[in-house]
């Protein structure tokens, strides 16, 4: 998805200054450059841009690119002054904007769920983490299920060389994060997810194997994303 949308506005940017440098040679406009007062700010702007179509993607920041790359055009095309001033009111905007935004896209089936209880006696390992990367290493080795809680960071669980010979269950708690998750061929996953200000992707292809194990794969997510691939 992301890539497509990248595509379309890069493509929609080439068009305009096609069209541009057409009309500067038909002289029904005054000399065209795409070099114009402030041009850097497209940089700020496209990917706020980019980040507003795509799903999983926090609207909130989003928001606050475009509007940003915005302003600092302005400025430097002298239509506005010191933006100091406007930083509060903007981000009481942006943050009602994202919200609208957030209420208005294509509704989700709700899904209520319990994270299940993890064992006490170590069996299902916990890995917890704040301010910094949760990556618990699987490598050649037997995944039994596990549980990660991350904060203000980022969580990294690949499994693609790990080995699941029975369903398990792989539960993520984050706030302020993001978390990718990999897994190995083969298997089918059962996911249930809970989402506010952020976004669960699940790009993996379930296997349609008779018997494949199942990962039971439960999310809560707060102003962050998860990845499954």
């Amino acid at each position: 998805m992301k890539s497509k949308v990248f595509s379309i506005i890069v493509g929609i940017i080439i068009v305009a200054i096609g069209v541009g440098y057409a009309l500067s040679a038909l002289e029904i406009i005054d000399h065209f450059t795409v070099f114009f007062k402030g041009w850097w700010t497209v940089f700020i702007i496209l990917p706020g841009l980019v980040m507003l179509f795509t799903r999983g993607a926090n609207k909130f920041v989003s928001l606050c690119l475009i509007s940003l790359g915005a302003v600092l055009f302005l400025q430097q095309n002298d239509v506005i002054g010191d933006i100091k001033k406007f930083i509060i009111p903007a981000l009481i905007i942006l943050f009602g904007a994202s919200i609208i935004l957030n209420t208005l896209k294509s509704p989700k089936k709700n899904i209520t769920f319990t994270i299940p209880e993890i064992p006490q006696d170590g069996s299902i390992p916990v890995f917890e983490g704040s301010f910094g990367e949760v990556k618990p290493d699987y490598n050649g080795k037997v995944f039994p299920g596990c549980s990660m809680d991350v904060t203000f960071g980022a969580g990294h669980l690949d499994l693609r060389n790990s080995i699941i010979d029975n369903d398990v269950t792989i539960s993520i708690n984050t706030a302020f994060a993001g978390v990718d998750i990999f897994l190995p061929s083969g298997c089918r996953v059962d996911l249930q997810t809970s989402a506010s200000f952020g976004g669960v992707d699940n790009k993996y292809i379930s296997s349609d194997m008779p018997g494949a194990p199942v990962v039971h794969i439960y999310v809560a997510v707060s102003f962050g994303g998860v990845d499954i691939k």
